[in-house]
C-alpha cells in the first residue's frame, strides 16, 4: 500500500494506534452532539507529550469504505474522490496511507474498500475482516445508494447504517468515522428516499453520543455532477473530495490553501453519459463538454425569473421561414445556443 503526503506539521507519530488514541481524545465533543462538517479548515491543534518514536513517522491509515462510488465508477481513471482528497491533505500537511483490499485509480496509493453493487448488509458481512486486516485510523463511509436501488426505504436503510456503525465501532474503538450524507440519484424515487435518509443521519449520530463520528454532507452532488444515474463524474468527485477535506482538516490538523473550491468555479468540464439511437437501436456514449455558470431567464412556477444555472454551448438546428414566390417556406439552419442538459439526464 502506497503512502501519500508529508508528515503532520510538528507531530511525530507514536505508532498508528497510539496516535489514533490521541486523535480520539482530542476530537471528542459534548455528549449527544454530532460533528457536522461545515466550517473552513482551521490551523492544526498542538498535540502535547513526547513521542515514543523519534526516528520514524507513520502515515494516518485511511479506509474509504462503500460501494461503486467509493470505487470510482463514473470516472475514467476510477480514482473516485480519493486522489483529489489525498492531494488536498498533502497540501494541508497531513500524511495519509489509503488502506483496503481493493485497488483502483491512478498513482501508487490506490487501496480502498469500495465494492460495486454492494448494499449495507453485504458490506457489514465483511467489514470485521477488512478492519482487522487494514487497521484504519480513519474510515470514510459513504453507503446506502444500492439499498435505494433495491427498493429499501429510508428508515430501513438508516437502521442498517446504525448496525454497520456498531460493527465498525466494536472492531475499531478508536477509529474516527467520517459519515456521508450520500450523493443524489437522478431517479426521482431513489432521490426521495435518499433525501429522507440524509435527514435521519445527523440525529442517528447524535443519539449515539459518539464524538468520533463526523457527518459530511455530500448530497449536493447531483444532476450534471453525475456521469450516469448514480455515479459522479470527475467534477462531482472533486466536490466530494472538497467536502471530505473540509470535514477532515479541522479534525486531523490539516490547514492552508489546498487548491480552488469547486463550488465557486464558473467554468468546468463535465462528462455525462447519454442515450443515442443508431440504426433503430439505443446505445450509450459519454459526452464531455465545457459548462459555464450563466445568468438566464427560466420559468419557475409559471413565472419568468432570472437565475444562475449551468449551461453549455451547442450547435443546434433552428427553424425559420422565408417567402419564396409569394409563399412562406420552412427552412433549417444550424446555430450556436447556450442550452441546459436536456435529455442528457435521461439515461
Amino acid at each position: 500500500m502506497g503512502i501519500l503526503g508529508q508528515s503532520w506539521s510538528g507531530v511525530r507519530r507514536m505508532g498508528v494506534m497510539a496516535m489514533a488514541g490521541v486523535l480520539a481524545a482530542g476530537l471528542a465533543t459534548s455528549a449527544g452532539s454530532p460533528q457536522v462538517a461545515s466550517a473552513e479548515p482551521v490551523p492544526p491543534a498542538v498535540v502535547g507529550g513526547d513521542p515514543v518514536r523519534t526516528n520514524a513517522v507513520e502515515a494516518l491509515r485511511v479506509m474509504p469504505l462503500g460501494d461503486s462510488i467509493t470505487m470510482g465508477t463514473g470516472s475514467p481513471s476510477r480514482s473516485s474522490y480519493r486522489m483529489e482528497l489525498a492531494k488536498r491533505l498533502l497540501k494541508g500537511g497531513l500524511q495519509i496511507n489509503y488502506v483496503g483490499s481493493q485497488r483502483n485509480g491512478i498513482g501508487s496509493d490506490i487501496n480502498h474498500e469500495g465494492h460495486g453493487g454492494w448494499n449495507i448488509d453485504e458490506l457489514a458481512t465483511k467489514v470485521d475482516d477488512w478492519l482487522a486486516a487494514a487497521r484504519p485510523d480513519v474510515v470514510l463511509l459513504h453507503v446506502g445508494t444500492n439499498n435505494f436501488k433495491e427498493g429499501h426505504s429510508a428508515y430501513k436503510t438508516a437502521r442498517k447504517l446504525s448496525a454497520l456503525l456498531d460493527k465498525i465501532r466494536a472492531a475499531r474503538p478508536e477509529v474516527h468515522i467520517f459519515l456521508a450524507q450520500i450523493t443524489m440519484s437522478r431517479l426521482p424515487g431513489e432521490a426521495a428516499e435518499a433525501r429522507v435518509y440524509n435527514r435521519l443521519i445527523p440525529q442517528l449520530v447524535a443519539d449515539r453520543r459518539d464524538g468520533r463520528i463526523t457527518v459530511v454532507d455530500q448530497s449536493s452532488i447531483a444532476g450534471i455532477d453525475l456521469h450516469d444515474l448514480r455515479h459522479p463524474n470527475d467534477f462531482g468527485y472533486s466536490k466530494m473530495a472538497w467536502n471530505w477535506y473540509r470535514a477532515m482538516a479541522p479534525a486531523l490538523g490539516a490547514s492552508g490553501y489546498t487548491g480552488p473550491n469547486p463550488y465557486t468555479m464558473q467554468n468546468t468540464v463535465r462528462c455525462l453519459r447519454q442515450k443515442v439511437t443508431v440504426g433503430g437501436r439505443t446505445r450509450h456514449r459519454t459526452e464531455c463538454r465545457t459548462w459555464r455558470l450563466r445568468t438566464t431567464t427560466m420559468q419557475v412556477n409559471g413565472v419568468n425569473r432570472r437565475v444562475r444555472t449551468w449551461l453549455t454551448l451547442r450547435v443546434v438546428p433552428q427553424t425559420y421561414r422565408v417567402r419564396v414566390n409569394g409563399k412562406l417556406e420552412a427552412r433549417t439552419r444550424m446555430v450556436q445556443r447556450w442550452t441546459g442538459p436536456g435529455d442528457l439526464l435521461d439515461v
